[in-house]
């Protein structure tokens, strides 16, 4: 068989992405395992379809038959990812039910029939997957940034919000009725989730009360506060692993942590040179078969895969894992959204672009890169900021996506915007700096984009986290 430049000897068995294996179930996860263990690299394909930054992508369950994004256009996106992989133009399935801001947050039941979807117009809208319809909404009193189904029952979900709630939801009951509030803070929460194997618990991410573990029969006090002295921090993700024995949380300006579920201080941290987070809200998961490794996106615009160590007292000082045994290169602008699909070992990422990359040790129809990093990525020099301001100024329209036009080509405005804040955190730019965009400034426009409902505002979860 021809070999593929930059594979070696892995691309004789390039063929096997193009269908299932069968047999032995246990020698193809082995084969999947070592495929994905031996490659400093993955192949790299752009999903095309949204008009504005994605916010929020999830897998289906039960093999990720089918991906669901939402961002800054308001829209819900079905993906058929067969389809995308091997056509050459495939277009994703637009549900009915649109948002009237930025969409934050997704999530599939376990029959993948409907989807639930949350933004910052203050509602989580219930979609029909089959059909495209809306089946219910459900009204809250401030932007929803979190969702999680139950893993139990599917008329069960959490929704958490920036007002500061924790709410418990039944699809059964009248959508204006008053749900069951678990968790009321002062600050806002940024991510909920469900504990897959015991659907009692909860854990959340606020935004100065840190990474918490909660029991729905104990409502409005948490269990256990991760993270020791150092539990008061601005947490923006959390993840259980598929046994649920296991959290995952992201922490601005902080690297991924790795907690045992009942154990208040980390067992790992994971970092690596030109990793990042402090720029935009961003999610963390766990990735492989196992659940042997943990991803998350950067703020240098690529993505970083971590082994979780088998020795539970590996690690510097601390338990720090330095070196990432995977970084991906290949998007063009900050990663906030990863997501791993365990039967295909597929990941998906998006962020401030207005595009989805599908990443695989399997080449794909038209896809990118190869699985050794040998093949060069196009990259881009940073706007500067005297570019961002003159591309504002030249345009007359500020900091706005023109979702008339539904354009998917790349918006330099919005990737010069962010490319400032990227800026200003490498380059410790001052309020009182000759810069044009002040601190004063980001913050109004960082308030006008989690407050402001207009269809037109862009920023949402892409955004700086005070």
């Amino acid at each position: 068989m021809k070999e593929v430049k930059g594979c070696g000897m892995r691309s004789s068995v390039g063929f096997l992405s193009q269908r299932s294996l069968f047999g032995n179930p246990l020698m193809k996860e082995e084969f999947q395992r070592l495929r994905l263990a031996g490659c400093t690299s993955l192949y790299k394909k752009d999903m095309l379809g949204h008009f504005g930054c994605v916010n929020a992508i999830e897998f289906s369950n039960n093999g990720g038959e089918y991906l669901v994004s939402g961002g800054d256009d308001r829209r819900v996106l079905l993906w058929d990812m067969e389809r995308v992989l091997h056509a050459r133009s495939a277009k994703p399935l637009t549900l009915k039910g649109e948002h009237l801001s930025n969409i934050f947050c997704l999530a599939f039941d376990s029959t993948n029939k409907r989807v639930f979807s949350g933004g910052n117009d203050e509602q989580v809208i219930l979609h029909d997957v089959e059909q495209g319809e809306t089946l219910n909404v459900f009204l809250h009193d401030d932007a929803v940034y979190g969702l999680s189904v139950s893993p139990v029952n599917d008329n069960v979900f959490a929704s958490s919000s920036d007002d500061g709630r924790v709410l418990i939801w039944d699809t059964r009951q009248p959508p204006h009725g008053e749900p069951f509030c678990l968790a009321n803070y002062p600050s806002a929460f940024h991510s909920v989730m469900f504990n897959p194997a015991e659907p009692r618990l909860l854990a959340t991410a606020n935004s100065k009360e840190g990474v918490g573990l909660w029991d729905i029969r104990k409502p409005r006090t948490s269990l256990l506060r991760y993270g020791g002295s150092m539990s008061l921090q601005s947490a923006m993700s959390v993840r259980f692993n598929s046994a649920g024995t296991q959290l995952l949380a992201l922490r601005r300006r902080l690297p991924p942590v790795l907690y045992e579920l009942h154990s208040r201080l980390p067992s790992f941290q994971f970092d690596n040179q030109g990793y990042f987070n402090s720029c935009t809200m961003k999610s963390c998961c766990f990735a492989g078969d196992k659940d042997q490794y943990v991803l998350s996106g950067s703020d240098d615009f690529n993505l970083y895969m971590w082994r979780i160590p088998k020795d539970p007292e590996a690690g510097g000082p601390g338990r720090v894992v330095n070196g990432a045994s995977m970084v991906l290169k290949g998007h063009r602008s900050i990663v906030n959204q990863v997501r791993f699909n365990p039967s295909t070992n597929m990941i998906c990422s998006s962020g401030v672009e207005k595009v989805i990359k599908a990443w695989s040790p399997y080449q794909q129809t038209e896809s990118l890169g190869d699985l050794d990093g040998c093949v060069e990525n196009k990259s881009r020099s940073l706007y500067s900021h005297e570019e961002y301001i003159s591309l504002v100024l030249n345009s007359g329209s500020g900091l706005r996506h023109d979702y008339v036009s539904q354009s998917i080509q790349e918006d330099p405005r919005m990737m010069a915007f962010f490319d400032s804040l990227v800026r200003r955190e490498i380059e410790g730019w001052s309020s009182d700096s000759d810069s044009d965009l002040s601190e004063g400034a980001i913050l109004q426009l960082h308030a006008r984009g989690r407050r402001s409902t207009s269809p037109t505002s862009p920023l949402g979860r892409c955004t700086t986290s005070l």
